[in-house]
């Protein structure tokens, strides 16, 4: 008798099937489930809207008729504003003449124009041991 190749896939196909029955396999990890491919918060999302639309009519049964006071901690009061009196203004349109600006004489002089002091000098020129204020 002469095996050929068909025998041999035929034996190796019944040796896989007869090892994978003999497996266990969890159930999540069985491919006949629906819901594997749909994330988890694609389903809790809505079924907490759902909880929440629910314990919302539940609640709004339960409020009693307590004054609002009682419901809330502060209490908005709606002062009306006064109005100030009306005053009428008189708006009266001067047209200003030209100032005449003196001229002034340029003089040539030897103090300098700024009025105020020089506040530095250069490090070199001001005295200061600045190696006995580095700390070693």
């Amino acid at each position: 008798m002469k095996i050929d190749n068909q025998d041999i896939i035929r034996t190796a196909r019944q040796l896989r099937d007869e090892e994978n029955e003999q497996l266990h396999v969890r159930p999540e990890f069985n491919r006949t489930r629906p819901w594997r491919h749909v994330p988890k918060w694609l389903i809790a999302i809505p079924a907490a809207a759902i909880v929440g639309f629910f314990v919302g009519i539940w609640t709004q049964n339960l409020q009693n008729d307590a004054p609002l006071t009682a419901l809330v901690d502060t209490v908005y009061i709606d002062v009306p504003t006064l109005q100030p009196a009306r005053v009428d203004t008189v708006v009266q349109i001067v047209q200003a003449e030209p100032v005449p600006i003196p001229r002034q004489t340029a003089r040539a002089s030897t103090k300098p124009s700024n009025p105020q002091p020089t506040v530095g000098c250069s490090v070199a020129d001001d005295h200061i041991r600045y190696d006995l204020l580095v700390m070693n």
